[in-house]
């Protein structure tokens, strides 16, 4: 007897555990991020009214050059082996989802989806083979998102920071006005164009048939800095007086966090010093001198990111390893409805 109390005491526990679990009114989200890349995934308990993450249950990520290979595409379009290479990643996402429970998803996809003449034809075809609903976002909604995932997982006043993000097709500064409205740099200029742009502009080679600007001579690098410079000059107001009354820059995305950072330093903290030292070690050498599966693009980033730098007198950016799917978790537009 004293045995069956115990067991019914357990039941009713776990029974108002269930109930509470309801009531505070929690979701398995997951979102994706699509981007020019890779596809980016995050799964999370959410707290549906305060959007907030509860727990984060799986972070993945998933190369598919959609960018590069829309680069070598005669007609500008995404050719049948992107296709099929990104459909193969949205049939092991959508398992991954399945596996968690997953009650709603959000998938966004941004710079290589706006520029593809075949993207809405090709997320169809994704939305009837998947079931997962692919919204190409503008590039200003793009900024926006990256301004949610830096808050999502630092303690920081949305007030305060300034937003950088630079993906494979193209890059953003988000930052607040006085008005709470959203204040965004859009730049055409991400990875993979700034490093065509030196193979194509700079050194008159087919970027099509050479995948590397390496060795970069002084006088490309000059003209890169020269041309990254007068893209940054473009910010707005609101985003250079955030800079100038010292906000904290925030550096969101695998660039600065998994290709910059670990180039110059083993903490969180990039500056120009750093910058200036990586490239002027880096210059006039090869590929195969460099020895790193990155080094195709790792100088023209760090290139990128040097000039914008100066330009916007920055002084130090703060990498920090999210990416917009975590942010896309917590952005309301997508989830209350």
């Amino acid at each position: 007897m004293n045995k069956l109390f115990r067991l019914a005491i357990l039941f009713l526990i776990t029974s108002v555990s269930c109930l509470s679990a309801t009531e505070a009114g929690t979701e398995i989200r997951a979102a994706l991020d699509i981007g020019s890349g890779s596809t980016k995934i995050s799964i999370a308990e959410v707290n549906k009214s305060t959007n907030q993450i509860v727990q984060t249950l799986f972070d993945g990520s998933f190369p598919v050059p959609y960018q590069v290979s829309l680069e070598k595409s005669q007609d500008g379009s995404f050719d049948a082996e992107i296709r099929e290479k990104g459909l193969n990643v949205f049939h092991e996402i959508k398992k991954i989802t399945e596996s968690y429970g997953v009650e709603k998803i959000v998938a966004v996809a941004t710079a290589a989806f706006r520029e593809a003449s075949n993207a809405s034809e090709y997320a169809k075809e994704v939305s009837e083979k998947t079931a997962i609903d692919i919204q190409i976002i503008t590039q200003p909604e793009e900024g926006k998102i990256a301004f949610f995932s830096a808050i999502a997982v630092n303690d920081v006043s949305p007030d305060d920071i300034v937003v950088w993000d630079i993906g494979t097709g193209s890059l953003q500064i988000t930052t607040l006005t006085e008005e709470q409205n959203f204040c965004v740099l859009l730049g055409k200029m991400g990875s993979v164009p700034f490093r065509d742009y030196v193979i194509e502009v700079l050194q008159d080679k087919d970027p099509t048939e050479v995948n590397t600007p390496n060795p970069i001579s002084e006088d490309d690098f000059k003209e890169a800095d020269r041309f990254a410079r007068s893209l940054a000059r473009k910010a707005y107001p609101a985003i250079k007086n955030k800079i100038k009354n010292q906000r904290q820059v925030i550096g969101i995305g695998r660039l600065f966090y998994h290709s910059i950072r670990p180039l110059l330093t083993d903490g969180n903290q990039l500056n120009r010093k750093d910058l200036r030292n990586y490239i002027a070690e880096t210059l006039n050498k090869t590929d195969e001198e460099l020895n790193d599966p990155y080094a195709n693009v790792n100088l023209t980033n760090c290139i990128l990111v040097l000039a914008y730098m100066k330009a916007l007198h920055i002084q130090e950016v703060t990498a920090v390893d999210t990416t917009s799917a975590k942010g896309l978790l917590v952005y309301p537009a997508y989830w209350n409805n």
